[in-house]
């Protein structure tokens, strides 16, 4: 039986809130979503319910397979993020909190003086693996014994990048930058074409500003 994830259960709970909130006549004149941005997320609200629906009931859990469901994750990510990005870099758009919470967006308190960009960076390890997943840990350089962000740290973010065994490290272009979490731990879903190959994961801290302070050491894993 596949292991749920705590990853796609929460993004279920965003795309079911996020999707139908932008994609109302209201939304679409306010956010200038095309026609072809409206029917790609509201075709993918419908494949994913019905995914999701297998993946979590216990009577036909195990008949959609983690690559699947990780498939079906990437594709709305991809959707979701574009539109959340236009939403949040466009300054005209004035949101309320409960708006920002629909679009999972944080934006910092106009009244805060932000801290400096940070001047270190989080150690990553892995401390969970199993089939096309792993669970990583974020530590404090500065105090090893420490799980969590440090002062003045809104969020850490990650990069990625896999090669093949054997292959060359990657160079600093080679890396995708992942969703901001603003936890310590993070959990990574792969494909079955992806297994066997090497996963380099970069770990770097963010001010409220949403600047981003130097890469962290690479935590490199082979994807089982």
């Amino acid at each position: 039986m596949t292991q749920l994830s705590y990853k796609i259960m929460r993004y279920n709970v965003f795309v079911n809130s996020f999707i139908p909130f932008v994609t109302t006549p209201a939304g679409i004149a306010r956010y200038g979503l095309s026609a072809t941005q409206v029917a790609s997320l509201t075709a993918f609200l419908i494949e994913w319910n019905l995914k999701y629906a297998a993946y979590v009931d216990p009577l036909t859990h195990g008949a959609i397979t983690v690559d699947a469901i990780n498939a079906a994750y990437n594709e709305g990510y991809a959707l979701t993020q574009g539109v959340r990005s236009t939403i949040k870099n466009d300054n005209t758009i004035t949101l309320t909190s409960e708006e920002r919470a629909i679009c999972n967006i944080k934006r910092p308190d106009t009244n805060y003086t932000a801290a400096g960009v940070p001047k270190f960076a989080p150690a990553l390890t892995c401390i969970l693996q199993t089939s096309l997943m792993m669970k990583l840990i974020a530590v404090s350089t500065e105090n090893p014994f420490k799980k969590g962000k440090e002062k003045g740290i809104a969020a850490i973010g990650l990069k990625m990048a896999i090669v093949g065994i054997g292959s060359a490290p990657p160079t600093a272009a080679d890396y995708v930058r992942q969703e901001d979490e603003t936890t310590t731990d993070f959990e990574m879903l792969f494909t079955a074409a992806q297994a066997g190959k090497v996963v380099y994961i970069i770990a770097f801290y963010l001010n409220s500003r949403n600047q981003a302070g130097p890469d962290g050491i690479p935590c490199v894993v082979t994807i089982i």
